[in-house]
């Protein structure tokens, strides 16, 4: 059988130069559509091209799942794992449903998100106290005990704002909540839960409306999902998409470079696939970002594969610039289709110097994959 590949969503992540002040960021984990997420609680994630609960210059839908307040959420998703940290910065783009507008309906222990620590206990949560657009953040023991660490004295504006989370994960550590880059609430003291992990690895996203009847309530959109190292405030995710075929065109298949797979979910009947080893298929993306100016932390990809029991097993994710082709490591599939996300590139390979937003409209930039033995 042929190893078949979707090809995926790709990101630029893009910080202000006004951020970009000595501390180099590690980037941990982007994501914003459905090929780079986790979905769980029963597979009660969508896709919304709405165009209010996302920023259309910077991104093409918003991840939602609808609310609830069981422990865990009924509904939410999840980043990949990503390298275990003691302190991390969550960032994203949110908007709070209820009804048919984003709105700061709130309802009491609601989640928002939850922070994973390495040994996969969710041992901080930011919830909701019922009252319109205030948040708590919550310490959740491994068996399931809440103690609330803070409640926000300010309202958090959840009509499509940003959130950024700081976390220094500690018996002598500190959480700091921010709304549209201002602080909302803070706690300092044991932030752990006492399972005896020391990092953390995983995020989780729900929303903090609970379902009130009807399909319309209650959601949380969710796009430019970003895990740092560093202060994220200033940052961006730029969906920079496939549009046409590349320099290198070697897979068949119905829309392999098109546009139109990834603003779907899950559309798995437009695909690229080869049963040869060593086929390389490219394509050209997106690349109008946003007026400013911005440092590039990264660019990074993301794929949806399956393979089938002969031919190719793995794939490499391809950049071409400055006229080479670039590979990345191998990656395995499985025999069904899954996503493969967070490839992260911090410099462009050609120079081995961080990447610049020139680089992305340089004649002949592609990104694609290579189907491998």
């Amino acid at each position: 059988m042929r190893l078949r590949l979707q090809l995926g969503l790709f990101a630029i992540l893009l910080a202000t130069l006004v951020s970009a002040t000595g501390t180099s960021a590690t980037l941990l984990y982007s994501g914003g559509e459905d090929v780079d997420f986790i979905c769980n609680g029963g597979g009660s994630c969508t896709v919304s091209t709405t165009t209010y609960t996302f920023r259309p210059a910077w991104a093409r839908s918003a991840y939602e799942v609808y609310g609830s307040i069981s422990d865990p959420a009924a509904n939410r998703f999840a980043t990949s794992p990503f390298s275990a940290n003691p302190t991390i910065w969550v960032h994203a783009q949110y908007c709070n449903v209820y009804s048919s507008m984003c709105n700061t309906t709130t309802a009491a222990n609601a989640q928002m998100l939850r922070v994973m620590d390495s040994n996969g206990n969710p041992t901080l949560i930011v919830r909701g106290t019922g009252t319109a657009g205030q948040v708590k953040v919550s310490s959740r023991t491994s068996s399931g005990t809440f103690t609330d660490l803070v409640t926000c004295s300010s309202a958090v504006n959840t009509a499509l704002t940003q959130i950024d989370l700081y976390v220094n994960y500690g018996t002598s550590g500190e959480i700091r909540l921010y709304n549209n880059s201002q602080q909302v609430c803070s706690y300092t003291g044991d932030v752990t839960n006492g399972d005896g992990a020391t990092t953390l690895n995983q995020i989780e996203f729900s929303s903090v409306s609970n379902v009130q009847g009807g399909t319309s309530n209650g959601r949380g959109e969710w796009s430019e999902v970003i895990v740092a190292t560093t202060d994220t405030r200033a940052m961006s995710r730029f969906t920079a998409n496939t549009l046409a075929n590349g320099n290198t065109v070697g897979f068949s298949g119905t829309n392999v470079c098109s546009a139109i797979w990834n603003a779907i979910a899950n559309n798995d009947a437009n695909y690229g696939y080869s049963g040869t080893a060593n086929t390389t298929h490219e394509c050209t993306i997106k690349g109008t970002i946003p007026a400013g100016s911005y440092n590039v932390l990264a660019l990074v990809m993301s794929a949806r594969a399956l393979v089938g029991t002969s031919g190719p097993q793995h794939f490499d994710f391809v950049t071409r610039t400055g006229g080479t082709d670039y590979t990345s490591a191998d990656f395995a599939a499985l025999p069904s289709f899954s996503n493969i996300s967070n490839y992260i590139q911090t410099v462009n390979p050609a120079t081995s110097a961080p990447w610049t937003v020139s680089d992305f409209s340089a004649v002949g930039f592609n990104v694609g994959e290579e189907t491998k033995p």
